[in-house]
């Protein structure tokens, strides 16, 4: 008889790890989480968790992935139908894919806009928002050309940005959509073309007329870098060694 208590109480116990198990499997399939990939470019995906290890490809930048376990600073994952490992510090839950901007640079209808320094002295000087189709016009009041000619214009279509002195080659931008934060566009000119740095398309910056987010920064091979905020055009412009040449101080609604 107790042989037969000792044999039924084993049995009881096997079947209560089985049972206990199968939690514990089922608990370690939830842990999976959806990441993305936020690196300075792809990353690749090794065999094993170690900096030297065979290369099984690449993960593009950006791309969605599917964490399976995470371990002493690298994280073994499936990208498509490909598994391996690759650093933890590369992934982050957010999608950090750039933004990229393809219209809105230019000021919107009726805008009131004071600059000090302006963009071609330094003094204050306001200027009257007048849009007709894909032009843009500034029109200072004050200016003996007024009101036959406007002081600054603003072109803008699918193709790209243009802003200037008006009825001249006087260019301060003019760069093709679309622009993407991290990459390099073409500044292009009359006598020749300028390599430029997307800087940001994302930051908000504070300048005397306010804060304003999602702010295209252009970086221009000597350093210098124009600032746009949509709806408004140009908020500030600096030189290379980051003094301030233009920057937008006022910004009122015209009745």
């Amino acid at each position: 008889m107790k042989e037969i208590r000792k044999l039924i109480s084993i049995m009881m116990l096997l079947l209560l790890g089985i049972f206990c198990t199968v939690p514990s499997q089922t608990a370690s399939a939830a842990q999976t989480t959806e990441m993305h990939v936020n690196a300075k470019g792809d990353i690749f995906l090794r065999a094993s968790p170690a900096q030297h290890a065979d290369k099984l490809g690449t993960v593009k930048n950006y791309s969605s992935v599917t964490v399976l376990s995470s371990s002493n600073g690298w994280s073994y994952i499936q990208a498509g139908k490909s598994k391996g490992y690759v650093y933890t510090s590369a992934l982050s839950k957010k999608n950090a894919a750039p933004a990229t901007v393809t219209k809105g640079l230019t000021p919107v209808n009726g805008l009131i806009l004071t600059y000090s320094p302006s963009f071609l002295e330094d003094k204050r000087e306001k200027f009257y928002v007048e849009k007709e189709d894909e032009y843009t016009f500034l029109y200072n009041k004050k200016s003996p050309v007024y009101p036959e000619l406007s002081s600054f214009t603003y072109i803008e279509d699918q193709y790209g940005l243009i802003m200037g002195v008006s009825s001249s080659d006087f260019l301060f931008v003019h760069v093709p959509y679309p622009l993407t934060q991290g990459t390099y566009t073409t500044q292009m000119g009359f006598t020749e073309e300028e390599r430029v740095l997307v800087e940001s398309t994302t930051k908000t910056i504070k300048v005397k007329a306010g804060s304003f987010r999602n702010v295209v920064i252009l970086r221009y091979s000597d350093g210098s870098r124009e600032y746009l905020a949509k709806g408004i055009g140009i908020i500030k412009s600096t030189a290379g060694n980051g003094k301030i040449i233009t920057e937008l101080v006022s910004v009122k609604a015209g009745k």
